[in-house]
């Protein structure tokens, strides 16, 4: 019996403080030095207990706000009470101006070159599944224009565990999506490395904290002017509110304020709202004034790039910073790199900025790896390198691409093909062209290049061979010939034909079979048109089959290719045998190239771009790999599309034909 008096008692008082929260809605508000108040107008027969209770408001507060009337309530005086506390009663104090959404718009990706469902699912942070349940025909093919819908997780977005992907639309600012999102113009840039102002594109899509200024409460003390009470004065005859005002030491303001309605006559109860200045601990959402701004903006990018704001703003145009880290100091790969990298700087050495230059070995052999890491960040520290050019191969290692990171320096992968940190780290430069856009820039060149010619693989097929299947993925497979290396020979051609053979093989002496029969074929059909085309790996037999090359009309792709016998390239290797006693080391690609080449197009780019990476970098000159960086989303790193098509033409010269996207 107790256990339901109790639950009945509850239940009352729970139903009690409901009608007395709906009660006060019918009450009017006024505001008084800032800060809002219900305002009650005492009936004969009122007490404040009674005024409390039917509200359902805080007697001690209800008495302390109202001193004058605890000891005399008299018809018509003015009662006053906090709104905020009632809302703080009534928990509606969680609520913010920004109400997520039960549900955001699908992602709509639009594939481009080099793309593969992997790519868009590591690039959205999805399962490759996902992908497939709603695009069902991207298990078969995948093709640029093509319209990849991935649908966003509403509750891991705003419980913040997810990112919102949007798609910028004409009219929107950064300002307008911050406010609408409850984010800031700074968590925004921190989130889109690639976003500026000044590439701020209608189409693009960004990734937004949603709700993040929420999660970023500061507990603040601040300075408070509130109402310490409210006392009764009584109007005397020719009483002016600017008179009662100076009577009682208020501000006119608030005396109006506070007697909202009342008709100023002589024994009008006249409110004198009382105030006092109060230190207080706040949660605030941070807003930094500099939003507002161009020029607040632009400091807010500098900072989030590490670019440095004010009096500490790097003059890259009187000094650049070069740290250059190897993997292996007896490697010659490494010493020739080295080489070719103080070549280029000696290059630069009369240029209207100072080169600084510091060469740094990331020792992996050691027996304390942890030791020799933490060293090098060190290093890295103490001389705070504007870019670190790298030499590793395989297996880059995930804290220098950290580093650059944390300290908002590019970092350059010059060979490791297969890393794949520049797809989601905003500070890696991926400088070999990533295998996705390297095999379809071939397959698309080739098809609007040499469409017209007859296809014939041959060969034992390769489904690995990426640039075997994105050639035969765009032609009419009906048309396509295959044909096995040993019967070559004796492929029937028509009169006036033109025919492209492409070459599976990889082996030295497999392709020279493949090219002794495309030699009788020429030999024997003087009146058909055949070009060749070869997998990458042939530039490294291309040398010492140039003749025969030429004679074939030999094509193949290449990320690289250094030609020592002709303009730049015989210049090259004449400077470096003056400076160093005998010619650069013939590697694929050639490493002493490849250092002169980086440090000749980053050295004079941040010169020229004030380390700002979404800025322009003027052309180059490189003599063996063409760069021309795009960043892989507005959250990821760069990455460089171009590469070559080389050709050894029957007129004895050697074409490199720049594709990139």
């Amino acid at each position: 019996m107790k256990k339901y008096i109790l639950s009945l008692s509850a239940a009352i008082f729970v139903f009690s403080f409901a009608s007395a929260a709906f009660l006060t809605k019918d009450l009017p508000k006024v505001y008084i030095a800032g800060s809002e108040y219900y305002l009650y107008e005492v009936k004969k027969g009122d007490s404040l207990y009674g005024i409390a209770n039917r509200y359902g408001w805080n007697i001690d507060k209800l008495e302390e706000l109202n001193p004058s009337l605890s000891k005399k309530l008299e018809k018509g005086a003015k009662v006053y009470y906090p709104v905020d506390i009632e809302d703080r009663i009534d928990e509606d104090d969680d609520e913010t101006d920004f109400t997520p959404p039960d549900a955001y718009p699908v992602i709509r990706h639009i594939v481009k070159k080099g793309d593969s469902v992997y790519s868009i699912a590591k690039l959205y942070g999805v399962k490759v599944d996902k992908i497939y349940l709603y695009n069902p025909s991207s298990k078969k093919v995948l093709k640029k224009g093509d319209v990849i819908t991935i649908p966003q997780d509403s509750e891991s977005i705003n419980d913040g565990s997810t990112y919102l992907y949007y798609t910028i639309k004409d009219g929107d600012s950064l300002s307008d999506i911050a406010t609408a999102y409850n984010t800031s113009i700074e968590q925004l840039l921190r989130d889109n490395k690639g976003v500026s102002e000044n590439n701020f594109a209608s189409g693009d899509i960004l990734r937004i904290s949603v709700n993040s200024n929420k999660d970023n409460l500061e507990v603040r003390e601040v300075e408070e002017t509130r109402i310490a009470h409210i006392d009764t004065y009584k109007a005397e005859k020719n009483d002016t509110w600017e008179t009662v005002a100076e009577k009682n030491g208020v501000d006119i303001q608030d005396l109006l304020e506070a007697n909202s309605g009342t008709r100023l006559k002589k024994n009008a109860q006249i409110a004198i709202p009382v105030l006092e200045t109060t230190t207080v601990e706040k949660e605030i959402e941070p807003f930094d004034e500099r939003e507002n701004t161009l020029e607040g903006r632009r400091d807010i990018y500098k900072e989030v790039h590490m670019l440095g704001v004010g009096d500490s703003i790097a003059d890259y145009s009187n000094s650049v910073s070069l740290a250059v880290v190897i993997e292996d100091p007896m490697s010659k790969r490494d010493n020739e790199f080295t080489r070719g990298t103080l070549l280029a700087i000696d290059r630069l050495k009369n240029s209207p900025y100072q080169i600084r230059f510091k060469l740094l070995c990331d020792n992996r052999a050691s027996v304390d790896s942890l030791k020799n890491m933490e060293s090098m960040k060190t290093y890295l520290d103490e001389f705070k390198p504007d870019i670190v050019v790298t030499t590793y191969e395989k297996n880059f290692p995930t804290w220098l691409a950290q580093y650059g990171e944390d300290n908002g320096v590019e970092i350059v992968n010059s060979f490791d093909v297969k890393s794949e940190l520049y797809m989601d780290n905003p500070s890696m430069i991926h400088l070999l062209t990533p295998s996705a856009y390297f095999s379809d820039e071939v397959g698309e060149w080739t098809s609007s290049s040499l469409g017209s010619y007859k296809l014939v693989m041959v060969g034992k097929e390769d489904k690995e061979d990426a640039f075997a299947e994105s050639i035969k993925g765009r032609r009419d497979q009906s048309s396509v010939i295959s044909r096995k290396l040993e019967d070559l020979a004796e492929t029937k051609l028509e009169e006036g034909g033109r025919y492209l053979f492409y070459g599976y093989p990889t082996s030295k002496d497999d392709i020279q079979t493949m090219i002794t029969a495309i030699e009788y074929l020429k030999e024997n059909n003087p009146f058909v048109e055949i070009k060749v085309m070869g997998r990458p790996n042939w530039i490294t037999i291309a040398e010492g089959m140039r003749e025969r090359f030429h004679k074939a009309d030999v094509y193949f792709p290449s990320r690289f290719f250094f030609d020592h016998t002709m303009g730049p390239g015989k210049e090259f290797v004449a400077t470096y045998t003056s400076a160093y006693g005998h010619s650069p080391i013939r590697s694929f690609p050639t490493y002493a190239v490849a250092g002169y080449d980086i440090s000749n197009y980053f050295i004079p780019g941040i010169a020229s771009n004030d380390g700002d990476f979404n800025a322009s970098v003027p052309d180059g000159k490189e003599i063996q790999t063409p760069i021309n960086l795009e960043r892989v989303g507005n959250w990821g790193g760069f990455f460089n599309p171009s590469a070559y098509m080389i050709r050894y033409s029957p007129f004895g010269d050697i074409e490199k034909i720049l594709i990139r996207r």
